[in-house]
């Protein structure tokens, strides 16, 4: 993890951990992010800033959380309450990150929505994945191992109980949502 300058000094959080910051303009369909969003996202920052449309970061939500957003989304939009949600996007890995919302969506002197400004973190729930995962791996690791010495040392039921062990290990997430653009 590297420091990451910005206004209030060095921080030491990497950019997927820093929060993200983004206004929407709602008649021109644009949003305009930092890299903190873009990394979140998994999009280019030099694009976020200069503004894409909202379908861009839409594709970067987890399909099951697609829904949830746009409606809260919507009723933010059309109620003027404050926005608050939680959801998985997907970063420039593949790497799912949870994060959370908020928002509010601001109205021009008719009162017609016109500009939509929140921010993005991600929570602590992607780092106890990741803790947990890494802790299963080498779990695995080691039973893989003792495995190897029980069978070369001829302990054929020291053996078979790390193999029922292993069979009972959780799996390694699959990738499917890895090639998600």
């Amino acid at each position: 993890m590297k420091p990451v300058n910005g206004a209030f000094g060095t921080s030491e959080f990497s950019l997927a951990e820093e929060a993200g910051i983004f206004t929407w303009v709602l008649a021109t369909d644009t949003v305009y992010a930092d890299s903190a969003l873009a990394n979140l996202f998994g999009l280019d920052p030099e694009e976020t800033i200069a503004g894409l449309p909202v379908i861009r970061y839409l594709h970067r939500i987890h399909p099951d959380d697609k829904p949830s957003v746009a409606k809260a989304i919507s009723e933010s939009v059309i109620t003027g309450n404050p926005y608050r949600h939680d959801y998985r996007v997907f970063d420039r890995s593949g790497q799912m990150i949870t994060v959370a919302a908020f928002g509010r969506c601001f109205r021009d002197e008719a009162g017609n929505p016109s500009q939509y400004a929140g921010i993005v973190f991600p929570t602590n729930d992607h780092v106890r994945q990741d803790h947990q995962q890494d802790h299963q791996d080498q779990l695995s690791a080691h039973c893989r191992e003792a495995l190897k010495i029980a069978q070369s040392s001829g302990l054929q039921a020291t053996a078979d109980a790390l193999e029922a062990i292993l069979k009972e290990l959780p799996k390694p997430m699959p990738s499917d949502f890895a090639q998600i653009h």
